[in-house]
């Protein structure tokens, strides 16, 4: 068997070997440009293309599973597509799209690609469930505001509002196609007025308010705009979703929260919101956890649970603690610290001895191979 060069810059010597035999009849496309890829999105209601490696055995064996999963939707409006990251002009395709290991799953809902990538298990049975979710879709139509107060939503995610003539207008097309795409992090609302002149779309924080959109409404404008707004300013992190915050290999500002807590985090939120808003997502990222769930980590700070609420930066390379939580509260102080911890941790060429906890988090190996040669395998 003849092996391409490229292929080693992308994957182990794992990757060649216990390959899964090959069906003869894919279910899966397989473009060869980037055109045929768009040209295999358009017109579907779901597409589902896996970013792999084509020598990869992780990537190997999803296919053959969504190559089984795929038989479910022969009559349906979804299209199964195979990217190989290490073919021609695809390449490209896959920097542009920061693919850094495989194999990566996106989904595309209405043309419009998820914020975020498929991280559950790799069955036929919750990936199905997750596409059969996405392909239900449905953004509820409220004839008033008032209606939002009666419903029970998670204060964590923000609300967006979609205010139009009635749902046949191009605004209200642009605005579900977006939903799709940001369904996990926001909750979307539309509200369906014949004398609505103008329509309009806002987003409600419930800690800090009302913002409404300045454009026109179209898919391109309002994504980045929704994308910005339905990013939390503190997420809240698990063990099911840290793998995507961490990956980012940004600082990670904590809170450590005693259960669920809701007033500290909205404490601690209005201090982000007002100190470091500038920083977030560029130099770190900002996260509340339950202190009960994470506590091992708060051991290695030398803190225990009875100490909760804690605040720590934990840059990687260090990890700093505020003493005292009420002192975020004084105009300047979590700044200070943030940008302290920072420069602290630029100022050292290596780790320190004591390795960060949420460094085990990160894209197993067992999972993916890496084609970043930021990680270790290449």
């Amino acid at each position: 068997m003849l092996f391409s060069p490229l292929l080693l810059l992308f994957c182990p010597v794992s990757c060649f070997l216990n390959l899964p035999a090959v069906h003869e009849h894919t279910q899966m496309i397989k473009p060869g440009s980037e055109t045929e890829l768009f040209n295999s999105i358009q017109d579907k209601d779901i597409a589902v293309i896996m970013y792999g490696a084509r020598k990869c055995r992780h990537s190997n064996r999803l296919e053959h599973v969504i190559n089984e999963l795929s038989r479910f939707y022969e009559d349906k409006a979804a299209t199964f597509i195979s990217v190989d990251c290490t073919a021609g002009e695809l390449k490209e395709h896959c920097k542009a799209q920061q693919i850094r290991k495989f194999p990566t799953l996106r989904f595309v809902y209405l043309g419009v690609f998820l914020k975020t990538e498929y991280r559950g298990e790799r069955r036929v049975e919750p990936m199905k469930e997750f596409i059969d979710e996405l392909i239900d879709h449905d953004i509820p139509i409220l004839d008033n505001v008032s209606k939002l107060e009666q419903i029970r939503v998670d204060q964590n995610h923000r609300c967006v509002m979609g205010f139009f003539q009635s749902t046949d207008t191009p605004e209200y097309l642009a605005y579900k196609k977006v939903s799709g795409a940001f369904h996990k992090q926001c909750y979307f609302y539309a509200f369906i007025n014949e004398v609505q002149e103008v329509p309009v779309v806002a987003v409600r924080d419930f800690a800090l308010g009302d913002d409404i959109f300045p454009g026109t409404i179209e898919t391109m404008a309002i994504y980045p705009w929704i994308r910005d707004n339905c990013r939390p300013l503190v997420a809240e992190m698990t063990f099911e979703n840290a793998e995507e915050i961490v990956e980012q290999n940004l600082p990670l500002l904590i809170l450590y929260r005693n259960g669920s807590d809701p007033e500290t985090v909205n404490t601690f939120t209005r201090a982000v919101h007002h100190e470091i808003r500038d920083l977030l997502n560029i130099q770190l990222v900002s996260v509340h956890v339950d202190g009960n769930v994470f506590k091992n980590a708060l051991k290695i700070a030398k803190k225990s649970t009875a100490s909760m609420p804690v605040v720590q930066l934990d840059t990687f390379k260090i990890y700093r603690t505020i003493n005292n939580f009420n002192i975020i509260n004084t105009a300047g102080s979590l700044r200070k610290f943030v940008q302290d911890t920072l420069e602290e941790s630029r100022a050292m060429e290596e780790a320190s001895n004591k390795k960060s906890i949420f460094e085990r988090l990160k894209p197993s190996k067992s999972r993916y191979t890496f084609s970043s040669p930021d990680h270790d395998e290449l």
